[in-house]
């Protein structure tokens, strides 16, 4: 296997040398750019050349973007390997990872950058991609509805949280945690505690009631806090390493500054990784127009637009977050992994706005983990509000 934080598959010797140049100047954690002929084309004389930004040891296929979990059906990443006599591309379920392929089919690249000029096209999440064959394939979301009680599907997801928080940070002597204090990050934090040094970073503005709330979540937990204050000039100073495929608004810029922050701070704090709590809130219900829409239209509305909000994800938010940690870390998606992730699309929407609360599957399952009472009560409030940062943000 070869870890990275970036790859290119090159079928033409244009290609791998417009992408080998390129990768001199993305802005992603590496230890250099590696240049390695893949295989050949079954009867032809095509070759496939893998141009990457390497991370770690390792050799062979598979080539892995992100974090490719022993379990079938877990992990995070864009990837490609040997799948009969082709090489095969494939991102995984929540798109947590991008890939890219060149619209003359001659490159497939998990980062738009190998190629800024020309025009690609972002495969959605769970798609396959035929490199030698330059044919695409798409494998559908498993819809089964999730049997059993609320109780138990509490039960579970609490289980498929702390393994798949395990399997990322096991090992590892100290990580680093996107911290609010709210729900979702403190889930995290506390998880990752118990097999690694966790430290919480937490980004706002001057005057916004963050630090507190953070501070008091994190002696909660026990865990060590890294208060980063973010001012208009600093804003404007990690907006200039904004570089996004798609057109970004307010929400996005003000994002891609709390991560890069945070990933900043994570790194010079001496951890080895950041974790994040990206899509918690379209999975269990977190957002207020999901309650109304359940109220209004009927549950089954309600989670079908979690699922809509949770495939655009992948195809938006995801990579932007991503890219803004990569800057300085490389970042982990739990609730990206598949097994959280089918099981917050298969529950009931009852389960998620029960008795009025937003997200109480996902608050009875930090319960089940052992958390403070206090933080499995706290309120949902959008980061780029409760931070204060999209007031900074022109």
């Amino acid at each position: 296997m070869i870890r990275c934080s970036a790859f290119c598959i090159s079928l033409t010797e244009r290609t791998a040398e417009a992408a080998s140049r390129a990768a001199e100047r993305i802005d992603r954690l590496s230890e250099g750019v590696s240049r390695v002929k893949l295989g050949r084309e079954g009867g032809s004389e095509t070759e496939a050349v893998l141009v990457a930004l390497q991370n770690g040891k390792g050799e062979g296929l598979p080539v892995v973007h992100g974090f490719a979990s022993e379990s079938a059906d877990g992990g995070e990443f864009s990837m490609v390997l040997e799948s009969g006599d082709t090489l095969e591309a494939r991102r995984d379920a929540a798109g947590s990872r991008p890939l890219y392929v060149g619209a003359s089919g001659e490159w497939v690249a998990s980062d738009h950058r190998f190629f800024p000029e020309e025009e690609k096209l972002l495969l959605p999440p769970q798609a396959r991609y035929d490199v030698f064959g330059r044919k695409r394939t798409s494998a559908a979301w498993s819809e089964e509805p999730l049997e059993g009680s609320f109780a138990e599907a509490a039960e579970r997801l609490a289980r498929n949280l702390e393994l798949c928080v395990k399997e990322r940070v096991v090992g590892r002597g100290k990580v680093a945690v996107a911290f609010s204090g709210g729900l979702d990050s403190s889930i995290l934090a506390w998880c990752a505690s118990k097999y690694a040094r966790v430290v919480a970073c937490t980004v706002h503005s001057p005057r916004s009631l963050d630090k507190v709330k953070a501070a008091r979540a994190a002696d909660l937990l026990g865990i060590q806090l890294e208060d980063r204050v973010l001012e208009k000039d600093g804003v404007a100073s990690e907006l200039a390493g904004l570089d996004l495929p798609f057109q970004v608004g307010p929400m996005d810029r003000s994002l891609w500054c709390i991560y890069s922050v945070a990933s900043k701070a994570a790194a010079d704090s001496g951890a080895e990784l950041i974790i994040l709590g990206q899509l918690a809130d379209e999975l269990f219900g977190g957002y207020a127009k999901y309650e109304s829409e359940a109220r209004e239209r009927g549950p089954e509305s309600a989670k079908k637009l979690m699922a809509r909000d949770v495939q655009g994800c992948g195809m938006r938010g995801l990579i932007r977050d991503e890219a803004a940690c990569s800057r300085w870390l490389e970042p982990r998606f739990p609730f990206a992994d598949g097994r959280v992730l089918r099981l917050g699309l298969s529950a009931p929407a009852e389960f998620c706005f029960r008795g009025g609360e937003r997200k109480s599957l996902l608050r009875e399952a930090a319960r089940r983990l052992g958390m403070p009472e206090e933080l499995t009560a706290t309120p949902k409030k959008a980061a780029q509000y409760s931070s204060g940062i999209l007031k900074l943000v022109d």
